[in-house]
């Protein structure tokens, strides 16, 4: 069955990150033989001085398989009881898409989780009206991290949230490609330009520096632009040169 996992205030300022923790989470699960896990994704939620978070406020999700439910959710827990960092306070989701009676309330509790301060009562209702689709735990400290764990989960099943963890780097700075094999190379499912139209797969690339990957209609969408200095070839935005407004 198809399984989203997303951990939400699993660190400190000294610790690693939530990231990496749900990547070592993932790496124990594969080890274990209980799930295969795709790409992370990092979900920015709102900014208030009544949430509490250790930088950014990101949740980070996974989608995943598995046969063997149960025993992921337990080992999950377990995981998440003896990895997380002093002091933080940390969520747990576990949700089974086809379970769900409708995707529209996890959904708009994503997209209200980007927007205004949601409690842990909020997550909690939403939680238990849907039955056995969800698995949500807290891990220590105050528990909040169940608001933006069950978020994640929402915003990752949207297919239009989010960044890929981690960066793209050329392995020497300059590498010419087709857009097709750069996509293929780095496991990237499109480029598209500004407008949001594709960039033809036989045109060339240059990859210059490093670039982000976000997640949007189900897929790793990479944007480039059309660099006059180099022919007309394209090149991968890094985030700072992508619309602010594109990475929340």
């Amino acid at each position: 069955m198809n399984i989203f996992i997303c951990i939400d205030d699993t660190d400190n300022l000294e610790s690693i990150g939530t990231g990496e923790v749900l990547e070592e989470l993932m790496a124990a699960l594969e080890a274990q033989q209980l799930a295969q896990c795709s790409f992370v994704t990092r979900h920015q939620l709102f900014i208030h001085p009544d949430i509490a978070y250790t930088s950014h406020n990101s949740s980070m999700c996974c989608a995943g398989t598995t046969q063997r439910l149960e025993e992921v959710v337990a080992f999950c827990r377990n995981y998440m009881d003896s990895h997380c960092a002093e002091g933080s306070d940390p969520g747990l989701c576990i949700l089974v898409p086809d379970r769900l009676a409708s995707p529209e309330p996890l959904l708009a509790f994503g997209r209200a989780a980007k927007q205004t301060v949601l409690t842990k009562a909020d997550a909690r209702t939403l939680a238990g009206s849907l039955g056995d689709a969800v698995f949500l735990s807290e891990h220590g400290g105050t528990g909040d991290g169940i608001i933006g764990a069950l978020a994640g989960c929402g915003l990752r099943m949207s297919g239009n949230d989010g960044r890929i963890k981690g960066k793209l780097k050329p392995a020497a700075p300059g590498e010419v490609w087709t857009v097709a094999d750069f996509c293929r190379t780095y496991h990237i499912d499109r480029v598209l330009d500004l407008d949001r139209q594709p960039v033809p797969p036989d045109d060339r690339l240059i990859f210059k520096e490093q670039s982000k990957a976000l997640y949007q209609d189900f897929q790793k969408t990479v944007y480039a632009a059309r660099t006059p200095e180099d022919d007309g070839a394209w090149h991968p935005l890094s985030k700072k040169e992508l619309p602010k407004s594109w990475m929340n």
